[in-house]
């Protein structure tokens, strides 16, 4: 399957990466949805012998076999703006460069889902809660572990959470990686809340991640389902709607991810995680988002990736900052972006979940 919607960086990744291109995830199921998940095949749980205990004697249907247990399948989740894989005239990029490849070769069972880029997380995560629905049918499994990264981690709270769609009973984890948990001052911006600042200076940041996810201020304005998103991203929004209706769900575990960069070591931002730091590892963000990197800071006090500030992307159990901006954490734009190990990072976040016995 080929989605022709371009990601937060779109053409410009394209034109950053010249002639490199990314590995295609699996071929997603021919499952007829709008919106499909891709994952490497899996054997089906095998039907129940005949005579099996919990067969009817009588003759009717056997009773549906029992749902199995962990390791639970990894269900990747991608972000605004973003996509399965992307091809360009002889040029593909994948969401998550390389990630599933090298998880199915070491032996997970991973699937990628996809969402409509440019809508608020309650109409994307009901069509991700289709897809969800299909990976436990197919593998018998009772649950899964969903990795969201940006908005996909919102998805994934509005899924799991008894005021969402009340599906904590089939995931036994929820890690995000630099999802904006309390919002993002750039979608503030964006939307012109922030009346503090100039104008021009809003004017800039607009045009500058109007180009990151491919969309015109004409779309700003007449868009609805995109400035609903912006707005379900902003700060404001976030504090004051979101988080207190999509509570967590009881039994869920919840972990989180942070990116850092523009040559910023994350001391004090980044303490208190699971895992260390490593300041002396230090990132210099892309040239596209170097700007809203520097707009984030605040005079260097907020340490951010970008897009999302290490303070806003925690949640849960806060598990490490990573020295990457917000697109090299998922291995996307060009020879920059190689300065990152994000396809490591991924091993770590699903050997994690495997050491919490999920």
């Amino acid at each position: 399957m080929r989605v022709h919607v371009l990601g937060w960086l779109g053409v410009l990744a394209l034109a950053a990466c010249g002639s490199e291109g990314g590995v295609p995830a699996p071929a997603p199921p021919a499952s007829g949805d709008d919106v499909a998940s891709s994952a490497p095949s899996t054997p089906s749980d095998p039907s129940p012998a005949s005579g099996a205990a919990g067969s009817d004697p009588e003759g009717s249907a056997p009773a549906p076999a029992p749902k199995l247990g962990a390791p639970y399948p990894i269900v990747l989740l991608h972000g605004m703006a973003g996509f399965g894989t992307l091809e360009v005239g002889p040029v593909e990029v994948t969401y998550f460069k390389g990630i599933v490849e090298e998880l199915t070769k070491n032996g997970e069972a991973v699937y990628v889902t996809l969402a409509p880029p440019y809508d608020t997380s309650e109409v994307r995560a009901a069509a991700i809660a289709k897809q969800i629905d299909d990976i436990l049918a197919r593998t018998g499994k009772a649950k899964v572990n969903v990795v969201g990264h940006s908005q996909g981690g919102l998805d994934a709270r509005v899924l799991a959470s008894p005021n969402g769609l009340g599906y904590g009973d089939r995931i036994a984890s929820v890690t995000t990686i630099a999802t904006p948990h309390r919002g993002t001052k750039i979608a503030d911006a964006v939307l012109g809340m922030l009346k503090y600042l100039p104008a021009r200076q809003v004017d800039e940041l607009t045009d500058a991640v109007l180009s990151l996810v491919q969309k015109t201020a004409y779309e700003l304005k007449t868009d609805p389902a995109f400035r609903q998103q912006l707005l379900l991203l902003s700060e404001k929004h976030m504090k004051e709607v979101f988080n207190p209706k999509y509570v967590d769900a009881p039994g869920v575990v919840y972990k989180s991810y942070a990116g850092r960069t523009n040559l910023r070591s994350g001391v004090f931002a980044c303490d208190g995680s699971t895992y260390p730091n490593e300041p002396l590892k230090l990132d210099a963000a892309q040239v596209a988002l170097l700007p809203t990197a520097i707009f984030l800071e605040e005079g260097m006090l907020k340490v951010n990736d970008g897009l999302v500030t290490v303070e806003n992307a925690k949640w849960g159990t806060f598990e490490q900052c990573v020295p990457a901006d917000h697109l090299k954490e998922v291995g996307l734009l060009g020879p920059a972006a190689a300065s990152f190990d994000h396809v490591a990072l991924f091993r770590d976040v699903v050997a994690r979940i495997r050491k919490a016995g999920l």
